[in-house]
């Protein structure tokens, strides 16, 4: 009975950290916390930090494409101007080339996705984003600014984290009960990942 109760209240609080995930708008590479002051400061989400409920190859999946997003959309700066860019806006600037590598290196990190089991409607965003992306990228240099702006490969990240927080929502109504030597544990632990999260400084 006792171990019964506390698979609904841990079933609870997952859910209610999912469902918050899907009902706001989080940046895909940073998040807010207080420093020693209590003031909020931008930190870069740590490896934990993930939907509840996915299983640990779909959270392999999500943080292989969140490092290789950043890297290609968000790892640089403009000084002054403050506008983040990454790697795709670098190669983007070769003509043809450039734009023809650029789809290339977002077709990868979707290859990477679809080992998430993606459902159709999330298929379909992403490809849209791909080749819009591309046709952006045939615009001389107008379509390069747009590009920076645009970033696919972080769209394409939201998308997966979006399909990932669902699924992870879908697996956490199924955990059920394990009794191991009179004491409830449920799978949790291997859905959730038991590690608290620890943040990185913003460089």
């Amino acid at each position: 009975m006792a171990s019964a109760a506390v698979n609904l209240v841990a079933k609870k609080v997952l859910r209610e950290e999912a469902q918050k995930r899907l009902a706001s708008k989080q940046d895909p590479y940073f998040t807010t916390v207080p420093n020693k002051k209590g003031k909020p400061v931008k930190v870069k989400r740590s490896d934990t930090d993930i939907p509840p409920g996915i299983s640990p190859a779909d959270a392999k999946i999500l943080l292989k494409v969140r490092r290789r997003a950043y890297r290609l959309d968000n790892s640089m700066t403009v000084p002054v101007l403050r506008v983040k860019y990454g790697v795709s806006s670098l190669i983007g600037l070769l003509p043809v080339v450039g734009d023809f590598a650029d789809v290339l290196l977002g077709l990868t990190i979707y290859n990477t996705c679809r080992k998430a089991g993606l459902d159709k409607a999330t298929t379909s965003k992403m490809l849209f984003n791909i080749g819009l992306d591309g046709v952006l990228g045939l615009i001389p240099l107008l379509g390069d600014v747009a590009d920076t702006f645009f970033r696919c490969n972080t769209r394409n990240l939201v998308e997966l984290e979006k399909f990932l927080t669902k699924k992870g929502l879908a697996n956490l109504d199924k955990m059920r009960v394990v009794e191991d030597g009179g004491v409830g544990v449920t799978e949790m632990e291997e859905l959730r990942g038991s590690p608290p999260p620890r943040y990185e400084s913003r460089d």
